[in-house]
């Protein structure tokens, strides 16, 4: 009986997210809307006083967030999935915020949390996408284990933290960035300052650090990244785990989670997905 509900639930989900056929729906508008401010940017860049290697790069950065602000509908259409258009403007605004606003518009550095609130956010969007990897692995299967959706949704999650962590790790290593951004430390522990093997040693309280003579002005040391990486993932983590607590209160029926509905994407059905070849010629 409760299988039966859920379904007819589901069913009453997706007559909702039909698209009506009247107009330019809104999640498409805000994708023309942000294509034109990277062009307006792509523009700002040409005409700006710096350097050339600076500018190729943040050209660069907007020609491929452009590329990238349609991953949404490519998604949707290889995997027969409807994509709600709240979650497609969600995952818009996380597309465009790192490189584009983080980096060329210095959000990174004006707002000391940007970073933190892009990767909570990215933790919570992609444990959604991950809860429906049961259904677009094993499509015969109509009933698959919440217990299971939930662990796709937090596997998936830290999959995604940890090959963006690479690819930081990898920017930094081969091309000298500094995406793993340095934390200034006032005190170290290492086996490597230890007067014997196995033994730790310790400096505390650094008020200066000096490197080959050159002393580098800042009262600390500063780490290699390591920091900052581990509270990426930390907070995506957390916005993973956000995720599961509000679908185990939607499912519930508790109304603190109502709005999640919005956000659950859900397969094509065979007459959705005839529509969409439909448009698609």
């Amino acid at each position: 009986m409760q299988g039966e509900e859920e379904k007819t639930m589901a069913q009453t989900i997706d007559e909702k997210r039909k698209p009506s056929g009247n107009g330019l729906k809104y999640d498409s508008a805000v994708l023309i809307g942000c294509e034109l401010f990277l062009l307006v940017t792509i523009i700002w860049m040409l005409a700006s006083p710096l350097s050339g290697g600076e500018k190729f790069g943040n050209i660069m950065l907007c020609l491929m967030t452009s590329v990238l602000l349609v991953t949404p509908w490519v998604f949707e259409k290889t995997s027969k999935m409807n994509l709600p258009a709240l979650l497609k403007v969600l995952f818009i605004f996380l597309i465009i915020g790192g490189p584009v606003l983080g980096k060329i518009y210095k959000f990174y550095y004006r707002f000391s949390l940007w970073d933190k609130l892009l990767h909570t956010s990215s933790g919570f969007l992609f444990a959604v996408i991950g809860a429906m990897i049961p259904q677009l692995l094993d499509k015969e299967n109509a009933s698959h284990s919440f217990a299971l959706e939930l662990a796709c949704a937090m596997c998936f999650t830290l999959a995604i933290a940890a090959v963006w962590e690479f690819f930081e790790f990898s920017m930094d290593k081969f091309f000298g960035m500094d995406m793993q951004q340095d934390t200034l430390l006032t005190g170290i522990n290492s086996y490597l300052l230890g007067s014997g093997t196995g033994v730790l040693g310790s400096i505390e309280n650094i008020e200066s650090v000096t490197i080959n003579g050159i002393d580098t002005g800042m009262a600390g040391y500063i780490d290699i990244g390591l920091i900052d990486t581990m509270g990426d993932m930390l907070v995506c983590t957390v916005g993973g785990i956000l995720y599961c607590v509000l679908r185990v209160l939607c499912k519930k029926g508790k109304k603190v989670a109502a709005w999640l509905s919005k956000l659950l994407p859900s397969m094509m059905t065979s007459q959705q997905e005839g529509l969409a070849s439909s448009e698609t010629k």
